[in-house]
């Protein structure tokens, strides 16, 4: 796992982090039409429910930020990040 960042240290990482994965491996690399990249915006809502609720969407870029499975890939004119998904680390 990656350095967790001095704010998410009283946030579960490891539930969050297995959620996250979880999400990602089903929801985009096991898509039929999916590919290997997703917006921070989308996988906030596609896990919010399920990891701590005091995640906001931008804890939520630090977290992101802070994993080796996602590699920040662009920026879209909404200031959502556009990242991709290494699937090699993924595992």
């Amino acid at each position: 796992m990656s350095e967790v960042p001095p704010q998410l240290q009283t946030f579960d990482i490891a539930e969050t982090d297995s959620i996250v994965r979880e999400y990602l491996q089903a929801e985009c690399l096991n898509h039929p039409t999916r590919g290997p990249y997703i917006k921070t915006r989308v996988l906030y809502e596609g896990v919010e429910a399920e990891i701590d609720d005091r995640f906001s969407i931008e804890l939520f870029g630090l977290f992101c930020e802070s994993r080796s499975y996602l590699e920040k890939w662009s920026r879209g004119y909404n200031g959502s990040y556009r990242y991709r998904i290494l699937q090699e680390q993924l595992r």
